[in-house]
């Protein structure tokens, strides 16, 4: 008997739906783009679809003979901790990426690099935004620090890799800046992935774009390997160079990154930075 005040669904009907919905999204697997999506349609499916998964949860979870629901706590995904993180990250001031050699320090954790420049047409919405165009983290040298000093030099050492890659091509190290900071050793991959999910960084290889910076080189025995797209946007580094085939030419790269932030507009300032962080 149906509760006064309350509506009966009509499970049927519901199942009736999501078996009609279902085959229409088996196409889209996990190599599926989204560039090619007009943008207003993108964030109108992405408001529907999830207001509709939050439905089917409730209703699954009131239905379901057994209890359950989500995970309040996780230690792998935790973004509750990774935002309270991103909070006090942002608000820091970058540093000059050319002045990092002059300013050794210790701590493992969270980065990243930010482009300031107008040389890099490409790259022209990114400058001086609040949208990094690279995340990453630096694993302590000691799995189970407590200090810094424990933790090693690991944040700077990465970070003047980045530097020393950056300045052997046509790119101007003094158009770089970056954030680094130290976290609590074990939680700088949680903090990273969600970094990365916030901002979608175009020189990270999980955006699929213009990846390649943190590439060490291949040997003589594996040149058959295709440049990278970031060694394609930017040559110099000699092992890259004797590489026979680029992976995309730089003209599709520059039109991905095009497409990539009319999907993923610019984060202008950290008002709008907060702001965004407080929706999530």
């Amino acid at each position: 008997m149906t509760k006064p005040g309350k509506t009966k669904v009509d499970l049927g009907q519901v199942m009736k739906r999501i078996g009609e919905l279902s085959p229409l999204l088996d196409g889209i697997g996990p190599n599926f783009s989204a560039n090619n999506v007009p943008s207003l349609e993108g964030e109108k499916f992405v408001d529907a679809s999830g207001k509709l998964m939050t439905k089917l949860q409730r209703v699954r979870e009131q239905i379901s003979p057994v209890r359950f629901g989500s995970i309040g706590i996780t230690l792998g995904r935790s973004d509750s901790i990774a935002k309270f993180f991103a909070f006090s990250f942002v608000n820091q001031d970058k540093r000059e990426l050319d002045e990092l050699m002059d300013t050794p320090f210790y701590g493992s954790g969270v980065y990243s690099i930010y482009y300031h420049g107008k040389a890099e047409r490409a790259y022209l919405p990114l400058s001086g935004s609040e949208t990094p165009i690279y995340v990453g983290k630096a694993d302590p040298k000691n799995s189970y620090a407590e200090t810094v000093e424990d933790q090693g030099q690991a944040l700077y050492y990465r970070l003047k890799e980045h530097a020393k890659n950056i300045a052997k091509t046509d790119l101007k190290l003094s158009d770089f800046r970056y954030r680094a900071a130290a976290i609590q050793s074990g939680m700088q991959s949680a903090v990273e992935d969600f970094m990365i999910r916030l901002f979608h960084p175009i020189w990270n290889k999980e955006v699929k774009i213009c990846y390649g910076i943190g590439k060490h080189g291949d040997l003589a025995t594996t040149r058959a390997n295709k440049r990278s797209p970031w060694d394609t946007m930017h040559p110099g580094r000699k092992w890259a160079a004797a590489t026979i085939e680029d992976q995309m030419k730089r003209a599709e790269i520059e039109a991905n990154i095009a497409a990539h932030f009319r999907q993923n507009p610019i984060i202008p300032d950290k008002e709008m930075l907060f702001k965004l962080l407080s929706l999530r």
